[in-house]
């Protein structure tokens, strides 16, 4: 895969004439997932051969940030190339820049409160959109399409996690309230900041799924540090606590599927990136702990 300025410049230039044959290119992405490059006043999100996201698909993202254009600040969609038929060789997606900056956790150390409050209420926003199906549907749905992950992803048979699984489809929350569409990876690092407290946009619409509204919010408590929600003065929903309780540790449970699919990608040969096994090796291990309550 050639990801080389000049490659990346030409595949642009096909679908844009504006953009020139030689423009400035940054490597944007810090993770393990997409190739997430600035392209002049563009990005272009380029699929990976594999990864702890595998398949990757930018037809799924667009669809994702078209279906939320004007209710939440997003990057904008402006083409999509499906095939590997073009310079850089694989799928990938042009998307508008959203104003301000990704910030650190740790580089926040003043008007906390004032970026949660503007996290909660984004986060509100997109939960307004409803799905048309029911919170007990739409966990029935995700139990079995990760459990085919599971399935097809998984080197070696985890009793721990299959333990899990059986736990959750025993437990799940008999809610026949409409799903909302929930973002799947709402979490500080995919906020960006134009100054504290004003959201510039949210990014990484690749995870987007009709469900339970609760398990964004419980992602935000597991993988946001500081900016959690935790009450619905700014959200501006109700948080129902066993629900959450319940979202928890369903989306502890999803979250394991990448290290499956990471560890895979490096097993297939799709990937040489060491990091990748490295994932799948931890992930291996924390299930053994972290899913425990599966069986007690």
């Amino acid at each position: 895969m050639d990801l080389s300025p000049a490659a990346v410049g030409r595949a642009v230039s096909e679908v844009f004439d504006r953009v020139g044959v030689h423009p400035r290119i940054e490597r944007l992405d810090r993770g393990f997932s997409w190739v997430t490059l600035g392209v002049d006043d563009v990005i272009v999100r380029v699929a990976p051969r594999g990864g702890p996201l595998d398949p990757y698909d930018p037809e799924v993202e667009a669809a994702n940030l078209r279906r939320v254009a004007g209710i939440v600040p997003a990057p904008r969609v402006l083409a999509v190339q499906s095939g590997p038929d073009n310079p850089i060789g694989r799928p990938f997606g042009v998307h508008t820049r959203v104003p301000g900056r990704v910030l650190r956790l740790a580089a926040v150390t003043e008007h906390q409160p004032e970026y949660i409050a503007a996290a909660a209420a984004a986060l509100g926003q997109l939960h307004n959109m409803t799905a048309p199906i029911t919170v007990a549907e739409a966990y029935d749905a995700e139990l079995d399409r990760t459990e085919a992950v599971y399935r097809r992803a998984a080197p070696n048979r985890h009793p721990e996690f299959e333990a899990a699984l059986v736990w959750l489809r025993a437990h799940r929350p008999d809610c026949d309230e409409t799903a909302v569409w929930c973002h799947g990876d709402f979490r500080f690092a995919n906020l960006s900041w134009t100054a504290p407290g004003e959201l510039g946009g949210i990014l990484d619409w690749e995870r987007v799924w009709a469900g339970d509204p609760m398990c964004d919010v419980a992602f935000t408590h597991r993988f946001s540090g500081w900016c959690t929600i935790e009450d619905s003065d700014d959200y501006g929903h109700p948080i129902d606590q066993e629900r959450l309780a319940y979202a928890a540790r369903f989306e502890r449970v999803r979250s394991f599927t990448a290290s499956m699919r990471a560890i895979r990608a490096w097993l297939d040969g799709r990937t040489d990136d060491p990091r990748l096994l490295t994932i799948g090796r931890r992930g291996e291990q924390a299930m053994k702990t972290e899913l425990d309550w599966a069986t007690n």
